[in-house]
C-alpha cells in the first residue's frame, strides 16, 4: 500500500496540496471543497482498501485502447487487486471555473500503489498524463511500457516466423526513414522464409495496429524515457504478448 510521507494523510491536507499543488492557489468555495470531500468519502473503498491498486493510464483511442484494456485483464487476476481507468470513475461534481478532469486525476494518482502508463505515441492524452506523474510524488510509482523503444527483431536470423516478420513491422514504423521501402525488403524476406507475406499484408497489419498513424517519439518524450530507464521503470515492448510480461514488472 501506499506509504509515501509527502502525499496528504488526511482530509485538510488533501485539501491543500490540490489548492497549492495541482491547482496553483485557485480559491474553493465551501460548496466545491464539500464536494471534493464527498467524492473522496464515496471512492474510499476503492483507493484506500486493503487491496493493491493500478491506475492504468494510456490512449483511449481506437486500436491503442486496447491495450489497455488487456493491461488492465491482467492486472486484475492478480490477487486482491484492483486495476481501473480514469474513464470509468465517477465524476467530480465542482464548479465550472475547476478544471475538474484534473483534480480527478491526481485524487487518483496520488492514492494509487503503482501507475502503469502504456505509451504508444506521443500525442493526445497520454502524453498530458505522462507530463503529470512526473512529479516527484508520482515518479516512485509510476512504471512506463512505451511500444518499440528498443528494437528486438533488427535480426534477420529471428525473422522466421510470421509473428516476427508482424513484431519486426511495427519496430519499423517506428523507427525506419523509408517505411515503403523497408517493408517491401521485409516482405521479400519472410517470402524467403516460405512465408506468404506480401507488402500490402504488412501495410494492413500496421493499419490494424496503430490505427493509421506513424508513431513517433519526440526528443521530451524520450529524454524522459532515459530517466525513467534509469530508475528501472521503463519497459520496451512491441506485441502484446510482451507487454504482458513486461507488466510482471509492476509490482
Amino acid at each position: 500500500m501506499v506509504s509515501t510521507e509527502d502525499i496528504p494523510g488526511n482530509t485538510e491536507e488533501l485539501t491543500e496540496f490540490i489548492l497549492n499543488d495541482i491547482l496553483y492557489g485557485l480559491e474553493l468555495d465551501p460548496v466545491d471543497s464539500e464536494r471534493l470531500l464527498s467524492y473522496m468519502r464515496e471512492r474510499h473503498e476503492h483507493l484506500f482498501g486493503p487491496h493493491s491498486t493500478y491506475f492504468v493510464l494510456g490512449s483511449y483511442e481506437s486500436p491503442f485502447k486496447y491495450r489497455l484494456d488487456e493491461a488492465l485483464d491482467m492486472l486484475n487476476h492478480r490477487y486482491d487487486a484492483y486495476a481501473y481507468l480514469l474513464a470509468t470513475q465517477p465524476d467530480l461534481d465542482v464548479s465550472d471555473d475547476i478544471p475538474d478532469l484534473k483534480v480527478k486525476f491526481f485524487l487518483h494518482a496520488l492514492y494509487a500503489d503503482s501507475i502503469p502508463l502504456i505509451l504508444e505515441h506521443d500525442t493526445g492524452g497520454a502524453v498530458a498524463e505522462f507530463g503529470r506523474v512526473e512529479r516527484p510524488v508520482l515518479l516512485e510509482r509510476t512504471y512506463l511500457f512505451p511500444r518499440a523503444q528498443e528494437e528486438h527483431y533488427d535480426d534477420g536470423s529471428l525473422l522466421t516466423t510470421q509473428d516476427a516478420i508482424l513484431a519486426r513491422a511495427v519496430e519499423l514504423a517506428y523507427h525506419a526513414d523509408d517505411l515503403e521501402e523497408e517493408l517491401a525488403a521485409l516482405a521479400e524476406h519472410a517470402r524467403e522464409q516460405g512465408l506468404d507475406i506480401s507488402t500490402q499484408d504488412l501495410k494492413s497489419y500496421l493499419e490494424s495496429e496503430l490505427g493509421g498513424r506513424t508513431p513517433s517519439y519526440s526528443g521530451v518524450i524520450t529524454d524522459s524515457l532515459v530517466h525513467l530507464d534509469s530508475l528501472n521503470q521503463c519497459f520496451s515492448w512491441t506485441t502484446t504478448g510482451e507487454l504482458e510480461e513486461q507488466l510482471s514488472n509492476v509490482p
